[in-house]
């Protein structure tokens, strides 16, 4: 007989409970499955975690909760419960005094895995998605760096959702009360005003030559909803309690006799030790009250500062730790980003000061002498610039509309795309302000952060002169083929280079070499052969089968490639090369047949086949080309534009007797910066 027992002497630790392995049974059998004694203490829970098995829980003593996927049930002593593989789960012991105990059993099933990943019906299922990007600084221009960044993601993204049928909106605007742009005005001899007004036309400019579209583009000082909301947003707070006033100290230069904080200081980041500028590390993302800097210095002078006492407003974000990760859970992001959030909630939330002695931005709102030099912390602000998008886009969308239209909607949505250096704020400050200001509102469903993109080598610097000024790349590069070539080495997962040599080669080698000759080939059979008419299909072979799934597939691989949780412009820029490199070896291999009496039934065939892929190229390529996408819709013969909801997962024939125009003789991959649409709204 083998017998084991509980005992206290074989318990490990794993998944934040305590084990004891029962099968397989070293010794004695090897099973085919896996089983544990498992003793949860009262009060924690399991880690949240997903495997390849499928896993069961029998509940022997205690009680808890048990969350599987988006779904949560009480269980206690005779519950069982099933968890499909890779689906997240986790229980938690709700006693204050009891173990809860359960014996896990599990196994590995390939045919319990899930056939279809979740990507492929999310944008059915949402009506309504707001798009946002991380607002640029109108202390400049937006060079090469910040283009391949956010917002060229989020436009791609927002004609993705639109092709998919979805109404998408790409919210966006500039970030006036940054300290940054009050230093920039004064080394132009400006007002922080006039250097904002100035650079914000420079950056709506850009972003309009290279094709990014913005639904609504708000500049804060000329928005009637912004400061209203960020007043509403503070005195909410305020009265409920869940901002502290502090008296403690903080930089002080006292040659330039001003507290130092974001543009005014710099030195060591405490927390990896690189140089940095203000409040936020570029190199790790972490974040600091400017006190705790390592060799700090005023940025004017030069000189250490000293330290000096006073009163300001904090935002206690530890108190949301427990609601974040819960929020956290069910959010997608990069590995990266949710490694960092995990990092940052285990070591503990800092408290966040939300207003600083200041000139510059909304003054505090409280008629108290300690506030009155005061201002709000421009990243205070940015909780209610999201929420004046939405109100803005819920008014226009829909009678009696606010922001509740896409924060407290279950068919709607908001995507962030940020760069990873502002993830402390995005992913864990804004939430919990949102969260402490109106339970009822949901935060966003996904954050798609982006490196930081290099030129030759070197961190892209406007000081330094290291840059190339995005407007400069549009005048000597087709804005179709600078956004692909973006897409096509975009700094997602890694910081990536950029170099302009590399980059007329590769457009050069992908798009007039791969595109224009497979079209112009394609173009040419058909007049040729078809009088430039759609044929209907006729015979099939095998490997007309083959190129149809391989189509098929390539559609597939471009909505995975557009889907936040797998959000990926490299891949989406090679599935669109690939498809070309298919089409066309596909082309040449049919053309055999050409001539072949007893064949033409199967060379039309071909045709349509070829032509169909086209199709399908118009729309894969519609987010990163639109000028190239919208021609080549037009030259396939159709009268209209390309509409909403063309993004079919199997593709669509195009009519049969439709005329074919000139594929591939236009120069339609020769746009430089040309205004065929209005990009940017005010």
């Amino acid at each position: 007989m083998h017998v084991q027992h509980l005992e206290a002497d074989k318990l490990f630790q794993a998944y934040n409970v305590d084990l004891q392995m029962l099968y397989p049974w070293e010794g004695v059998v090897e099973t085919p499955f896996g089983a544990a004694w498992a003793i949860l203490a009262p009060g924690e829970s399991t880690k949240l975690h997903q495997h390849q098995e499928g896993e069961t829980f029998f509940i022997a003593r205690g009680s808890g909760v048990m969350e599987v996927a988006d779904e949560s049930t009480p269980v206690t002593a005779g519950s069982v419960v099933f968890q499909q593989p890779f689906q997240a789960h986790t229980l938690t012991n709700t006693s204050g005094s009891e173990d809860l105990m359960f014996l896990t059993v599990w196994w590995q099933d390939r045919q319990l895995w899930p056939e279809h990943e979740e990507h492929s019906d999310s944008a059915a299922s949402i009506r309504r998605v707001m798009v946002t990007a991380a607002p640029p600084t109108p202390n400049g221009d937006l060079h090469v760096g910040h283009l391949s960044g956010p917002y060229l993601a989020a436009d791609a993204y927002n004609r993705y959702l639109r092709l998919r049928g979805v109404a998408s909106f790409y919210a966006c605007g500039t970030d006036d009360h940054c300290m940054y742009v009050e230093r920039m005005g004064e080394q132009l001899d400006m007002t922080g005003h006039q250097a904002a007004d100035h650079f914000t036309r420079k950056i709506t400019k850009t972003l309009s030559a290279a094709a990014i579209r913005c639904d609504l583009f708000m500049k804060p000082d000329a928005s009637a909803r912004f400061e209203p909301l960020v007043l509403t947003l503070f005195d909410r707070l305020w009265r409920s309690g869940k901002l502290e006033a502090r008296e403690g100290p903080s930089p002080y230069c006292e040659l330039c006799e001003r507290y130092l904080f974001e543009a005014d200081i710099t030195g060591l980041c405490p927390h990896c030790g690189d140089g940095v500028t203000g409040n936020t590390c570029e190199s790790c993302a972490g974040v600091n009250d400017a006190l705790d800097l390592v060799e700090a210095r005023c940025t004017s002078c030069q000189s250490p500062p000293a330290t000096r006492r006073y009163r300001r407003l904090f935002f206690p974000l530890s108190a949301s730790a427990d609601a974040l990760r819960t929020y956290l859970r069910r959010t997608a992001m990069s590995p990266r980003l949710r490694a960092f959030c995990e990092r940052q909630l285990a070591a503990g939330l800092p408290d966040i000061a939300i207003s600083h002695v200041s000139g510059w931005g909304i003054p505090v709102p409280l008629d108290e002498p300690a506030y009155r030099d005061q201002t709000l912390y421009v990243w205070f602000e940015m909780a209610a610039r999201y929420l004046a998008y939405a109100d803005r886009l819920g008014a226009d969308t829909a009678p009696g509309g606010d922001y509740r239209s896409f924060f407290s909607s279950d068919d709607a949505n908001i995507v962030q795309f940020f760069g990873f250096d502002n993830s402390f704020y995005y992913a864990l400050l804004l939430p919990a302000l949102y969260m402490a200001f109106d339970d009822a509102l949901q935060p966003p469903a996904a954050f798609v952060v982006n490196e930081f993109y290099r030129l030759d080598g070197e961190k892209f610097s406007t000081s330094r002169g290291h840059t190339i000024p995005g407007r400069e790349l549009l005048a000597s590069v087709p804005r179709d083929m600078a956004r692909f070539y973006l897409a096509s080495t975009a700094p997602e997962r890694e910081q990536t280079n950029f170099t302009l040599a590399a980059c007329e080669q590769a457009l050069d080698t992908e798009l007039t070499q791969g595109i224009r000759p497979w079209l112009r080939q394609l173009a040419r059979k058909t007049h040729e052969e078809l009088d430039g008419k759609v044929p209907a299909t006729g015979d099939w072979t095998n490997e007309h089968l083959r190129f149809y799934r391989r189509l098929e597939r390539l559609i597939a691989e471009a909505t995975e490639a557009y889907e936040p949780t797998s959000f990926s412009l490299q891949r989406a820029s090679r599935v669109v090369m690939e498809l070309v490199r298919t089409a066309h070896r596909f082309g040449a291999s049919e053309s055999h047949w050409r001539g072949v009496a007893e064949r033409q039934q199967e060379r039309r065939t071909a045709i349509a086949l070829e032509l169909l892929a086209a199709r399908v190229l118009a729309v894969l390529a519609a987010p990163l080309m639109p000028d190239f996408s919208a021609r080549l819709w037009r030259d396939l013969g159709h009268d209209q534009p390309l509409p909403e909801g063309a993004w079919e997962l199997s593709p669509a024939w195009l009519p049969e007797g439709q005329t074919v125009g000139e594929l591939g003789e236009h120069d339609f991959l020769s746009v430089r910066a040309r205004q065929t649409e209005s990009p940017v709204s005010a």
